[in-house]
């Protein structure tokens, strides 16, 4: 959540989309056993903005002030909370919900260095377990040229730890979500259409992060929303909202730009104020504020 490389236009219509709003929420959901995990962030127009996490209902704020993205991932046993803020040095944020005792334990905030020293600005975060731990993609824009994206890898081990450091993948492409495949990563994507409605996009990378093709058309436009990939056997899905429906594509083969994918099915309904939450490759919708 491009020219041929998706870039300028995704970013161009955002900023006028949030330009208009009073605020810009969003929200992303996982659930750790019985548990329901939330990450909120709330952008105002003036820029400022916050996160909160909800662990069952209980919320602690995890950033306030300027802008902020953040995502979840769940795996090993454990929910990771990635975000990223407006910060010059650190602006990578990582903590795990884990269980101890049967009660959810948060950890302290881990502060990740970006690998330069630029000062660019928050845009997206995607995050996925992988077999050792967990892979994230923070994604930035630059705030003399919004048209210019700039995406971090980041490795950590199955406890959350922070495996070296940051580093700078060739990603321009707006970043909705990122999952383990198997043999590298399956990245969803958010293409603007040119005026014709959003599209889901996908691409594959090596395990380094490094795109193997260009990306495809992996929805039919519209207003492509909280994605959410998930594995079923050897099959990538991706469960999206668009028009008050949870729609699920699969998105295994990265198909070719240009040409409209096979027709998406429908999964359920969800309002302007859910968001969608998977049990296993299935799609289910828990409130978002």
């Amino acid at each position: 959540m491009s020219r041929v490389a998706l870039v300028s236009s995704v970013f161009l219509v955002l900023a006028s989309s949030a330009a208009a709003q009073p605020a810009q929420v969003e929200a992303r959901a996982e659930r750790l056993g019985d548990t329901t995990i939330k990450v909120t962030t709330r952008w105002e127009a003036d820029g400022d903005g916050e996160a909160r996490l909800s662990i069952g209902g209980d919320a602690t704020r995890i950033h306030s002030g300027g802008g902020v993205a953040a995502t979840l991932a769940r795996g090993h046993e454990r929910v990771l909370v990635a975000y990223e803020v407006d910060a010059q040095r650190d602006p990578f944020r990582v903590r795990v919900v884990s269980r101890e005792g049967g009660r959810a334990r948060l950890s302290e905030e881990v502060r990740i260095a970006r690998p330069s020293s630029r000062h660019d600005l928050p845009f997206s975060v995607a995050a996925t377990a992988t077999p050792r731990g967990f892979t994230v993609f923070f994604q930035e824009v630059q705030e003399d040229d919004p048209s210019a994206a700039h995406t971090y890898m980041v490795q950590l081990d199955a406890e959350g730890s922070v495996e070296g450091m940051a580093r700078e993948v060739a990603i321009p492409w707006s970043l909705a979500d990122a999952i383990w495949n198997g043999a590298g990563y399956h990245l969803a994507l958010i293409y603007p259409g040119n005026g014709q409605g959003m599209r889901l996009s996908m691409v594959s990378t090596t395990p380094e992060g490094s795109p193997q093709q260009h990306p495809d058309w992996a929805s039919a436009a519209g207003m492509v929303m909280d994605v959410h990939l998930a594995r079923a056997g050897e099959r990538i899905l991706a469960f999206y909202a668009d028009g008050g429906a949870i729609l699920e594509s699969d998105v295994t083969q990265i198909r070719g730009w240009g040409s409209e994918p096979p027709r998406a099915q429908r999964r359920g309904r969800i309002s302007g104020d859910e968001t969608i939450v998977l049990d296993g490759p299935r799609p289910r919708t828990v409130r978002a504020r």
